[in-house]
């Protein structure tokens, strides 16, 4: 007989025993703390309470963040299922252990208990543990975004049949995520927006339904670029986890969010709050692959703001994870180690080929660098480049792609100012900061060799945006360009006067004069009355917007500034 309790990760909504009273009222309210303690106290009085262990193991999996503790018990729920022949239940924990095993890093044991539940559904026959277990990962941690098309759709199939909302929703999300990643953006984000809706409503209260479902809108914020959307969602989703998972970090804003946000924001050249948010995302990681690629996107931070050292530390001992090749590339391309950075680029590729969306970052660096290498291989990237982007609804790869034929025009001798000006104009103002930098930089480099007032110009614009960003590395490069041009660059334009100032808070520009001084963070506190925690804070926020590196560099640029002025 198939007894059919509810999703694997989620809440029972009746309970086996009246031990579980307690528990099933506190979890009415969000009471994880009391719920978790009524669910031990079950399991102390009767210890063979499978439904209390597949609560318990639940509990502690999707909220209370203690793994060794969801595997305990969630094994135990498994074994006491299969002893009273409730093969449906033995499905659930066998799915939930997968998800324990997938979140601890252990990959072959996720592939195990899939392959047990896969097992026993084919024992029951058609049932609602079927769907859950078509989406047992994360959307965003499928690779292959075609299966996860194909199983989010038989999971919607399963949903309706059974009218599970929660699955519904699920695979809604998932699919949506990938027909986004497919370039099928408007069916995409159609779905998404059914999925989010019900998520901020109200109308599913399940932590998983809610954690997994924003995941996946996160991801394909991300994917489109769309920053003003993600910013939204994320200031949405706070108040979402705020009201009904208080005191908790629930899955509903996970390490996955803070460290795709936080990317985002460094692409747009926010790097203040990008490196608030990728500090955040280390901070919750439980996972390897979710550290990996909060670690990888400080080191694409590090590297924008010439910091490369540092940006080598982060990424020592990631160097296997897929999370980290965007950075690993970058890496080697700082150090003009392009073979090295070409084989990184080619490896991540080929492990997201379906991923359109994704690889297009990817292939449009693979230009750049082989531009300097091998201009037929760059050729090639950019006419796949430009495949993606005629299959896709996305501005910022159509410029990304015509930058990169730009590119190539201009590494064969030939006209590209024509194809860098069609890009300009696929980027809306204030869109992508860094991109629209890259193309000025462009226009310059095609410019030079016929009209040195045009590619001056064209460059200076370049260099506005990258002192702007604090992207030292970026101004360093560009300043070498107009000097070739001709033009007398100050040394150490993107950290000098007004224009460093501009980068800070009002609070940051009464702190810097004080450390000037020689002040500490507790003199400084008294005299601005806040606690010298306050001043650290503003302190590591100065130098990462002036690009410096420590307190005597702050009081060498003010000096160096006030001899400007």
């Amino acid at each position: 007989m198939t007894v059919r309790g509810t999703q694997p990760g989620a809440l029972p909504t009746e309970p086996s025993s009246p031990l579980l009273g307690a528990a099933f009222a506190a979890l009415a309210v969000s009471d994880f703390a009391s719920a978790a303690k009524a669910l031990e106290d079950a399991v102390s009085a009767e210890p063979d309470l499978a439904q209390a262990h597949e609560m318990l193991g639940g509990l502690s999996l999707g909220v209370l963040d203690d793994y060794p503790q969801a595997r305990r018990h969630l094994e135990i729920s498994y074994r006491l299922y299969r002893e009273t022949d409730n093969l449906a239940a033995a499905a659930r924990a066998a799915i939930e252990l997968a998800q324990v095993e997938s979140a601890s890093g252990n990959a072959p044991g996720a592939r195990g208990w899939l392959s047990r539940a896969s097992r026993l559904i084919d024992e029951i026959g058609p049932c609602v543990e079927e769907g859950y277990y078509r989406i047992a990962m994360m959307g965003c941690e499928v690779p292959d975004v075609t299966k996860l098309e194909a199983s989010a759709s038989r999971a919607l199939e399963v949903a309706r049949t059974f009218r599970d909302t929660n699955l519904e929703i699920r695979a809604l999300a998932d699919s949506g995520l990938a027909l986004i990643s497919l370039g099928r953006t408007a069916d995409g984000l159609s779905r998404l927006d059914e999925a989010l809706t019900a998520v901020v409503a109200g109308e599913v209260r399940d932590f998983v339904t809610c954690g997994f479902t924003c995941c996946a809108v996160v991801s394909a914020c991300a994917l489109l670029g769309d920053i003003e959307r993600l910013t939204r969602l994320i200031e949405s989703l706070k108040r979402v986890a705020s009201d009904r998972f208080s005191g908790f970090q629930p899955p509903i804003l996970t390490s996955h969010c803070h460290q795709t946000y936080g990317s985002m924001l460094s692409e747009a050249g926010r790097w203040q709050e990008a490196e608030v948010e990728l500090r955040r995302a280390v901070e919750v990681s439980l996972n390897a692959g979710h550290r990996s690629a909060a670690m990888a996107g400080l080191a694409e931070l590090r590297i924008h703001q010439s910091r490369t050292a540092e940006a080598a530390v982060l990424l020592r001992g990631w160097e296997d994870r897929l999370e980290t090749a965007q950075a690993q590339a970058r890496l080697h391309d700082a150090r003009d180690e392009l073979d090295l950075a070409v084989s990184v680029l080619r490896w991540a590729l080929r492990e997201q080929e379906t991923n359109l969306v994704a690889s297009a970052s990817l292939w449009a660096h693979l230009v750049e660098v082989e531009c300097r290498r091998n201009v037929d291989a760059a050729d090639e990237a950019a006419s796949r480049l430009e495949s993606i982007a005629d299959s896709l609804s996305s501005p910022g790869i159509r410029a990304l792609a015509r930058l990169s034929r730009g590119r190539v025009q201009t590494a064969r001798g030939e006209d590209a100012v024509p194809t860098l000006q069609r890009a300009l104009r696929e980027l809306g103002d204030g869109e992508r900061p860094r991109l629209r930098a890259e193309i000025h930089v462009a226009l310059a480099e095609a410019e030079r060799s016929r009209d040195v007032a045009a590619a001056t110009t064209q460059a200076r614009a370049g260099l506005a945006i990258y002192e702007r960003l604090g992207a030292r590395r970026d101004v360093d490069r560009v300043s070498a360009l107009l000097r070739s041009l001709g033009v007398n660059v100050r040394a150490g334009a993107d950290a000098s006067g007004r224009r460093g100032l501009d980068m800070l808070s009002r609070r940051e520009r009464e702190v810097v004069p004080l450390l000037a001084e020689g002040l500490s963070n507790a003199e400084i506190a008294k005299r601005l009355f806040v606690t010298p925690k306050t001043i650290e804070h503003h302190v590591t926020n100065i130098l990462g917007r002036l690009g410096l590196r420590t307190r005597s560099e702050v009081a060498a640029w003010v000096h160096r500034t006030a001899g400007e002025s």
